[in-house]
């Protein structure tokens, strides 16, 4: 089953890239119009959700691009007792925007309790199935954006840093470390 599970996340992996750069060079109405990823043949949740024409237009579009983008990144975190305050930014002002997009983009599914799948990582499922266990607010910067997200819960707290620690890696290293992360999941 392990090897099952391996293939289907690397199919998943080279899937997400293979739609990120067709979703990239594709025309707008080419991308609306294009069932393929986000229904027939990769349709019913898991990866056919991740891939689907809104997630490719809105958090995997932005969050592949930041991944491309990952050398331009600048991330400090510092913890509190409850939770982290970071701040990520980029003297690249693309990047810098893409950055606040992200994150805006994240909270407002967390806020509507529209889950986003992410086989990448292993807190991003946690905090969207526990959105209402922490709080979170964000800062524009002129260069990016300062997050705190805080929690009385101790194992929220400990979800928390760990995303915090997952980004770091991902601005680090990009889409090795997400790979990695995927791989990490399955084992």
């Amino acid at each position: 089953m392990r090897r099952r599970s391996f293939f289907a996340a690397l199919f998943g992996f080279f899937a997400t890239i293979a739609g990120y750069r067709f979703w990239r060079g594709a025309t707008p109405a080419l991308a609306q119009d294009n069932e393929m990823m986000g229904g027939g043949m990769m349709g019913g949740g898991g990866m056919g959700e991740m891939m689907s024409p809104e997630n490719m237009r809105g958090p995997m579009r932005t969050g592949m691009a930041l991944f491309e983008r990952h050398k331009l990144i600048h991330r400090t975190v510092t913890e509190l007792p409850n939770g982290v305050y970071d701040v990520t930014t980029s003297t690249d002002p693309t990047t810098a925007a893409l950055i606040q997009k992200h994150v805006v983009e994240m909270y407002e599914r967390l806020d509507q309790n529209r889950p986003f799948p992410y086989p990448m990582s292993n807190s991003v499922p946690e905090m969207f199935a526990n959105p209402t266990r922490y709080q979170r607010k964000f800062e524009m910067l002129p260069h990016g954006i300062a997050v705190t997200e805080t929690s009385s819960d101790p194992e929220m707290v400990a979800v928390i840093r760990a995303h915090a620690q997952e980004l770091n890696r991902f601005a680090k290293e990009g889409m090795p470390a997400m790979m990695r992360g995927m791989m990490q999941k399955l084992n």
